[in-house]
């Protein structure tokens, strides 16, 4: 699927796989002497764009709002004209339930190219965090997890500038406030113009932030874009944000079952239980179904608020 067939390269593992299609019924209109069948980043990118391809609905930025099309995102957004699928993903191994990788190689794999970002100086001028920092690694600010997966909230493969202005302006998240979801735009723009100097059109952030003074994360739950919604119930667990908690409880209602099933999912790592087992509650019951667990939910939610107040 991937070579076009390789029976010489699996007779004899020395002998490198062809990326040339190869088929006594198929006529090639290439001169064979210079045609590429090497490992060439845009062999390499094809192979892997015969599956991961595909139309998907898109937030403002025109990135994908769920995954298997990462090749089409990929060629949207910037590095590509150099890049190649397999300087961050071994095709020969599968990537597991989890992404294998840690931080620093994920960092690595960006500074083999932007290697003046390898000083520290010019990289604390570039990121504004401290090293090793959430702040400070590449892929969290220009391939943020904005991207629905089986089950889990991944990394998109646009990788964009996190001043990006369709995103700002639609409200859709950004990697400021993914890391920051108690703050409000207001102090996500003044950061954004004073590192960046970037300016933003006042009317369009008027219009898609109802409250300006609203912490962006909560904003983001209630956002009529249920993509937007979704990235932002998986944050945050991701985050530890108890304090949105009764925010986060109101989306075990939302109308599209993946946006449920997410945020049962976080509702669950926040208060640690299983909400099936402590309430009965699971997310793919009918709006009926769901009214007795919720209202349990909630009861012992403002319950362990009072005592919290009271302690």
């Amino acid at each position: 699927a991937c070579h076009l067939g390789c029976q010489e390269h699996v007779r004899e593992p020395e002998t490198p796989p062809s990326f040339a299609p190869q088929s006594p019924h198929l006529l090639v209109f290439t001169d064979p002497h210079t045609l590429a069948t090497h490992n060439t980043p845009e062999n390499v990118n094809a192979a892997c764009a015969r599956c991961h391809v595909g139309n998907r609905p898109t937030y403002a930025g025109g990135m994908s709002t769920w995954n298997s099309t990462e090749y089409t995102d990929a060629m949207r957004g910037g590095c590509y004209s150099q890049l190649s699928c397999i300087h961050c993903h071994d095709p020969h191994q599968a990537t597991g339930l989890t992404w294998p990788k840690t931080p620093e190689q994920d960092d690595a794999s960006c500074l083999s190219c932007h290697r003046q970002y390898g000083q520290p100086d010019f990289r604390l001028q570039h990121t504004h965090h401290p090293a090793g920092s959430a702040g400070d690694r590449c892929m969290n600010c220009h391939m943020p997890r904005i991207n629905e997966g089986m089950q889990d909230v991944v990394r998109t493969h646009t990788i964009f500038s996190p001043t990006q202005p369709d995103m700002i302006h639609a409200n859709h998240p950004n990697a400021c406030n993914l890391c920051h979801l108690e703050r409000n735009i207001l102090w996500t723009l003044r950061y954004l113009r004073d590192w960046y100097g970037r300016e933003y059109a006042a009317e369009l952030v008027t219009q898609n932030y109802p409250d300006l003074e609203q912490p962006v994360g909560l904003s983001w739950l209630q956002h009529p874009f249920e993509s937007t919604r979704l990235v932002a119930a998986e944050a945050m667990s991701r985050q530890n944000s108890r304090w949105a908690l009764r925010s986060l409880v109101e989306l075990l209602d939302d109308p599209f079952l993946l946006n449920r099933q997410f945020t049962q999912q976080s509702v669950e790592r926040l208060l640690n239980l299983e909400l099936d087992e402590a309430v009965g509650y699971w997310y793919y019951m009918t709006a009926s179904e769901r009214l007795e667990p919720l209202a349990e939910l909630k009861r012992r939610l403002a319950e362990l608020e009072t005592a919290a107040g009271a302690k």
